[in-house]
């Protein structure tokens, strides 16, 4: 029989062995890193840096286009009473929201003046799109229709508070995504 204090001490070796393990590891890659002759950073590369992050960001729309996809998709997953799919494309489209207005917080209105979109954004999440997540939890077709419909207006009243008044939201008459497959007894790719 092994006496309790043994495996103690057995179990402290082996997790000194560990650590020691891990700091020895460590301490050579942070050696390997200074016999790369990694440059310093300095204001040059600093400024480098930052023009190309700005060369490879998407443009302010992009969470928008997105926002578009998961709408449509909403709109057929709610349609075909996909209710799990539909709440998933709805938080989907609800974080792409929440992205633009973090990209663009506040652009020209029709007047030139700065748009407030976190508000803009606070009002149409706890309004429709609450109801709407409502109504996908009730599983009530009927209303889902009746309330997407409500979303889709507090979308173009935004579009035209943001002075893109041409974005006309309308409800989707083709797939954004048809790989997707909506039916929701289906069990594998179809």
């Amino acid at each position: 029989m092994v006496k309790p204090y043994r495996l103690r001490s057995a179990g402290l070796l082996v997790l000194g062995a560990i650590l020691g393990g891990l700091f020895v590891s460590a301490w050579e890659h942070s050696a390997a890193r200074a016999q790369q002759n990694v440059p310093p950073v300095t204001q040059a590369t600093l400024v480098a840096d930052v023009t190309h992050l700005r060369d490879i960001t998407p443009p302010n729309s992009h969470p928008m286009v997105d926002v578009a996809m998961f709408a449509a998709n909403l709109w057929f997953a709610g349609d075909k009473k996909n209710w799990p799919l539909a709440n998933y494309y709805l938080g989907e489209m609800r974080n792409r929201m929440r992205w633009e207005v973090r990209v663009n917080p506040s652009p020209k209105g029709a007047d030139g003046n700065p748009v407030d979109m976190a508000n803009i954004f606070d009002g149409i999440d706890k309004g429709s799109l609450t109801k709407l997540k409502t109504i996908i939890d009730m599983k009530d077709g009927k209303q889902f229709a009746m309330q997407y419909k409500m979303l889709l207006e507090d979308c173009y009243s935004c579009h035209k508070t943001a002075a893109r008044p041409y974005l006309r939201p309308q409800v989707p008459t083709g797939g954004a995504q048809p790989i997707v497959n909506l039916d929701p007894a289906a069990t594998w790719p179809q």
